[in-house]
């Protein structure tokens, strides 16, 4: 397993970050294991850069020891095209990421309907109320918001998530260790906690760059089956993540703004120029996504029928998310008995099971 952390790390510091030749490795070799073993073949050599072939002979992966024990010291997922939690949305893009980095629970990245929501970092107070409102009703019915964690809309968009109480998926344009701006590092927190993840192409201890920024705009992209824009300048970098999206095939969506105000030059064009559906409210996107915007909770059995181990978990749960671990050691059960009474709560109608092991009263 260590081996294959190692390749790779090795293979994506060799291609550095989004690498038009990523997805030919992938398709050619399978792992990054593989493609180490075969580095010195022609078929290996070919798909270098003259700068990549240059650092070839001096890269081993004993230099990638350093970021993993780092990584492994802080508690810092990482993930290869071979982890099951790698984001399968990534796999057919031809720049993927080599390696991941994640903080939070990795399995919320390959949730059924990820919505991209993004807009201007300097947004209006009406791109912020339609932000928080949007926002908050896509996260209800069950949408794991995806942004970028940065200034102005994309920290309303997991704000009105974690205000849902549901996850959320930050993606970073810095190393994984850092967020940015750093104001953002409670909100980081709570969406952790309420079972999101935040993750990065950028090992801990690396330098941010101005471009990277830009790069992660095209995983916000990828990773959402639907892109919602409610405020862009005609040029900016929520634009580029547009072209991102159109580029993957994923329908655009935005909110039409004030004909005066440069925040809405750019969702205006796109809906003037037929490039975007125009966003009014949540449920036309939920309807399109095939969810529905109040969502039916199943009949619930009478209390009075759950056994006594059920009853007993009904009073460690509230409306807010409770880990696993919580209710453990609220009632002192063993995780096997919890987690039974747990599936029976659920199949009575009484529990909402969340990502990241939570749970809470439907």
């Amino acid at each position: 397993m260590e081996e294959g952390l190692l390749a790779s790390l090795w293979l994506g510091s060799l291609l550095g970050p989004g690498s038009h030749r990523a997805g030919e490795m992938l398709a050619r070799f399978g792992t990054a294991r593989e493609a180490f073993r075969q580095r010195f073949s022609p078929e290996f050599l070919e798909l270098l850069t003259k700068g990549q072939l240059e650092k070839l002979p001096g890269l081993t992966l004993e230099s990638q020891l350093p970021v993993l024990e780092n990584c492994q010291r802080r508690g810092i997922g990482i993930l290869t095209w071979e982890e099951p939690d790698y984001p399968q949305a990534f796999l057919d893009m031809e720049d993927l990421p080599v390696t991941l980095f994640v903080t939070g629970d990795p399995r919320v990245l390959n949730h059924p309907c990820c919505v991209g929501m993004v807009g201007s970092r300097r947004p209006s107070a009406y791109g912020v109320r339609v932000c928080a409102e949007l926002g908050g009703e896509l996260a209800r019915a069950g949408a794991v918001l995806v942004s970028g964690l940065a200034d102005g809309l994309d920290s309303q968009a997991h704000q009105a998530a974690v205000e849902a109480g549901m996850p959320t998926i930050g993606i970073l344009g810095t190393p994984i260790d850092k967020t940015y701006p750093a104001a953002n590092a409670s909100l980081r927190r709570k969406m952790e906690e309420l079972g999101g993840a935040t993750i990065s192409e950028y090992p801990p201890n690396g330098e941010s760059h101005r471009q990277y920024f830009l790069l992660r705009n095209r995983l916000i992209a990828a990773l959402s089956c639907a892109l919602c824009v409610v405020e862009a300048r005609e040029k900016s970098g929520t634009m580029s993540t547009v072209h991102r999206a159109q580029e993957y095939g994923r329908p655009v969506y935005a909110v039409p703004g004030n004909i005066f105000s440069p925040l809405s030059q750019g969702t205006n064009q796109l809906i003037a120029q037929g490039q975007a559906r125009v966003l009014r409210s949540a449920e036309g996107l939920l309807e399109d996504l095939g969810i529905s915007a109040s969502p039916q909770q199943p009949d619930k059995v009478p209390v009075a029928a759950l056994s006594a181990t059920a009853k007993r978990l009904l009073g460690a749960l509230g409306d807010a998310p409770v880990s696993l671990e919580a209710i453990c050691a609220a009632t002192g059960l063993g995780t096997g008995t919890v987690l039974a009474a747990l599936t029976e709560l659920e199949l009575a109608g009484q529990v909402q099971p969340l990502p990241g092991r939570q749970y809470r009263l439907s």
